[in-house]
């Protein structure tokens, strides 16, 4: 293993608690001499928390936990977790080997710009006039100014992209399992390492959608339509998208579509920054289509048990969620 895989490994372990006090010391000599690095780990460590709200020691959703023992389903819900644990890991030392490459590649003429949406909507005016929205937690990382044949960003979390027309250079978003290209057009692309989907939802013009997973073909949207990539089967599925009210998230309202309570609890987390723990396949395959704004979460898990229903208990260090049954 090479020092700059060993590195990767031990950022990885760190954000998912793997690491032994050993390897943990190694890591912080590491950073204490590499300031580029240490930028880099601090960058990671904030967002993959936000993604991610750390867990307090003895409450009631770890001491949950362990009686569940994670065995929410006899099989899915069990493996689903493992996978997690693995994806967890996977996502860190592809988007970290992904970093290096680009500081790496960069031409002279270009600098690595990240932007980063920190608790707050980041609206942002790129260097070929395209305007993108970034949601609170969310990287957006771009080698400026763009070059002459392509423009190439990266995302982690969620934005809102308003392309500028470019015949003779596509814009490609770089997302997690996924690449987006388009000329210039309008579209929003959901797409955080804790959810299961990665979504698009498209307004104006076409976009090219080209899974990493090369056994998977690429598509192409129309206006109207949402596509949603699972990152665990590897399927790319297109539907009719309800686009009245677009990237609603960007005047503060939260927008669910047809959306399961697992996918739904993720996002929650995210907004009101707390942990949310559905304990069984039952409740969080539920699925709803809402819309919320100023809500509190209390009253937005209240209106949501009484549309299907489900019980939920609020403690200080979290919430947590099972069927009825």
């Amino acid at each position: 293993m090479s020092k700059e895989e060993k590195i990767n490994e031990l950022f990885a372990k760190t954000l998912t608690s793997e690491i032994s006090e050993e390897e943990r010391k190694m890591l912080d000599e590491t950073l204490v001499e590499n300031e580029l690095l240490r930028k880099r780990f601090d960058t990671l460590d904030e967002y993959w928390n936000r993604c991610h709200p750390r867990k307090p020691l003895h409450h009631i959703i770890e001491k949950t936990e362990k009686k569940l023992a994670f065995t929410y389903h006899p099989e899915s819900r069990k493996l689903k977790n493992i996978f997690f644990r693995i994806a967890a890991i996977a996502f860190l030392l592809i988007s970290l080997g992904l970093a290096v490459f680009y500081f790496l590649q960069t031409p002279v003429n270009q600098e690595l710009i990240e932007y980063h949406a920190r608790g707050e909507i980041k609206e942002l005016l790129l260097p070929d006039e395209t305007r993108v929205w970034l949601n609170s937690g969310s990287y957006l990382i771009a080698a400026e100014p763009f070059d002459d044949d392509l423009r190439q960003v990266r995302l982690y979390g969620e934005a809102y992209f308003e392309v500028s027309h470019d015949a003779g250079r596509p814009f490609v978003v770089h997302s997690p399992g996924l690449k987006t290209e388009v000329l210039g057009t309008t579209f929003n692309i959901n797409s955080w390492p804790n959810n299961v989907h990665t979504e698009i939802s498209l307004y104006e013009g076409s976009v090219k959608l080209t899974p990493e997973d090369e056994s998977v073909q690429s598509v192409m949207l129309s206006p109207g339509q949402r596509a949603l990539l699972n990152q665990e089967s590897g399927e790319l599925d297109v539907s009719a998208s309800a686009a009245e009210n677009r990237a609603a998230w960007r005047n503060g309202i939260t927008v669910f579509y047809n959306d399961e309570l697992f996918h739904i609890a993720s996002a929650l987390e995210r907004k009101f920054e707390t942990r949310i723990l559905v304990a069984d396949e039952q409740a969080g395959t539920l699925k709803y289509t809402a819309e919320f704004s100023d809500e509190s979460l209390e009253k937005i898990l209240l209106l949501l048990s009484e549309a299907k229903a489900f019980k939920y208990n609020i403690t200080e260090q979290g919430v947590l969620i099972q069927s009825v049954n």
